[in-house]
This record gives structure tokens, sequence and C-alpha cells, in this order.
């Protein structure tokens, strides 16, 4: 009798705890739905694809140009910071401004500078603004693609003459990331999307050539970093026998000309970093050796406070 009551409470304790469960997520599905369905409206009464028709028109920029790069940066949304927010405060990651994802800081480059002045508008304007935002990133689009030899066997009348505009645009430093980006962009523009009150038709584009200029590239900075990586390494076993010899030997830093600063390196960086770890580790072996002796002489102290009188 008694198993059965404890059997008995124990599946009413199970049953609540699964319906306060299944109350729990649907509130948190019930929020994620509002939370998009707010998004959606916002986007929407926003009217984007009309902005970038204008965009595109006033600076002699394909639309769908404007309209795939907006979409692999922000997938069209405007994204705004609180004032002075120029890095996200958990990552430390620059933060991008608008609709087009314009820049202002020294990893991504000042592409919201650039594009301000280009449009006769301030960096606030086109922070605030996503028409502005949107015109901004036209007209700096327009100038980088005026400023760089288009791909071979392409003419201004095909969509694909754009992709070192789009590069240089984004501000990877990276050669084998910002390619890789063109490469979505161009994929973004074939496919376009229907979603999220996102109305956009795709349109074809020969993505073999930019596929295979991507891969190309990517190879390249492939085998760059292999080669650097080789190349420390050797640096690393031709230093090994001369500190084996001579630990105590350290190079002379020359001085910069006119100045109390060290001259740009001449020999392989590798070594000088191999001799400041080694520095480095005696420095830890003898904070080490001094934590022990602290820490034994604690312990000798309690043991002698524990032999002595109660």
């Amino acid at each position: 009798m008694r198993l059965t009551s404890v059997s008995l409470v124990l599946a009413l304790a199970l049953l609540r705890a699964a319906g306060a469960a299944d109350t729990a997520k649907k509130e948190e599905d019930l929020k994620h739905e509002a939370a998009i369905a707010e998004f959606t409206a916002k986007r929407k009464a926003a009217n984007y694809p009309a902005l970038f028709e204008q965009a595109a028109k006033e600076f002699n920029v394909p639309a769908d140009i404007l309209k795939g790069v907006a979409f692999a940066e922000t997938r069209w949304e405007h994204l705004t910071w609180p004032p002075g927010e120029a890095a996200s405060p958990e990552t430390g990651t620059p933060r991008p401004y608008g609709i087009m994802s314009l820049w202002d800081n020294q990893y991504f480059g000042h592409s919201l500078l650039e594009a301000a002045a280009l449009i006769g508008k301030t960096t606030g304007e086109l922070k605030r603004d996503p028409f502005q935002n949107i015109r901004g990133g036209a007209a700096l689009l327009r100038k980088l693609y005026d400023a760089n030899p288009k791909p071979e066997g392409t003419t201004e009348a095909d969509i694909e003459s754009w992709q070192q505009a789009i590069r240089q645009y984004c501000g990877i430093p990276e050669p084998d990331l910002n390619a890789r980006h063109v490469l979505d962009v161009y994929i973004f523009i074939s496919q376009g999307c229907h979603q999220h009150s996102i109305e956009w038709d795709g349109r074809p584009v020969n993505l073999e050539p930019i596929r295979n200029e991507t891969q190309r590239i990517v190879a390249e900075e492939q085998a760059k970093r292999e080669a650097r990586m080789a190349a420390n390494s050797n640096a690393v076993e031709t230093l090994r026998p001369q500190l084996s010899a001579n630990p105590e030997a350290v190079p002379e830093v020359p001085m910069a000309r006119g100045t109390n600063l060290p001259a740009a390196p001449r020999a392989a960086p590798v070594a000088v970093a191999t001799l400041a770890a080694a520095r480095s580790q005696n420095i830890w072996a003898i904070i080490l050796a001094i934590l022990v002796l602290l820490v034994g002489s604690f312990v000798l102290k309690r043991l002698r406070s524990r032999s002595g009188p109660p």
C-alpha cells in the first residue's frame, strides 16, 4: 500500500514537472514568434526594396548588388548600437553600422567615414537613417568599382564584374576570407529570398568562374601559411643548437638611426621569441620556488602550533 502511494506521488510530481516544462516551452515559443512578427512588420514598413532601387539608380549600381551585399552582411537589418558603443562589450568585436554594414575601426577600415563624405552626410545620419546608409554604401561601391579592373571576360553589363568592388567594400583583410565573402554574395543574388518580409527574386549568375577564383585564392593563402610555418619551424631548429651551446647568449639589438628605439629585425623573429620564452620560463620557476617556500613555512608553523601545549 505504501509503495502504491509513493508511486502515485512520484507520478503526480513528474506530471506536474512535465506540465510546467511544457508551459515554459510554449511561453518561450510565443515570445519567439512575437519577436519574429515584430521584426517582420518593421522591415516591411521600412520598404527596403524600394530604397535599394532608388539608390541603385542614383549611383548606377545594380540593385541586386546592393541587395546581395546587404543580405550577406546584415540580412537586411539596420544595425544600431547604444551611443559610444564601438565594439561588443562581451567580445570586443568592432560594431558595423546600418543595413549596409559600414565600418569605422582599425581592423575592417573606415568605410562609414568614406561613405558619408561621398554623399555629403554626417556619419550620424548614416548610422540612424537606413536610406542614407544605403546611399553611402552605393556611392562607395561605385567608387571602388571605377577604381579597380573588372574580372577577365566581364563588362559593366555583367553583374559578375563587381567582384573586386565587393571584396574591398567588406573590409575583411584576409584574401581567402574576403574571396569567400564575395562568393557568398553572388550565391545569395542567384537565390534571392522570400521570408520574414524579404521579397527578393534571384537572378542568373555565372557562379563557376567565381568559385574557381575563390578556390585558387584559398589554395594560395593556405600555401603561404604552410610556407611561413615551415620557415618558422626551420628557424627554431637552427636556433636550438646555439642555445644549447651558450644559453646565456643574447643577440645584440641594433638601434634605429637617430632614435632610442630598436631597428626593424633583420634575423628571424622566432629566435628572439624563443629567447624571450626561455627567460619567461626561468622567471616562473623562481616564482614557483618562492611560493613553495611560503607554503612550506606556513605548514611548518601549523604543525608546531598543534604540537605545542593546549
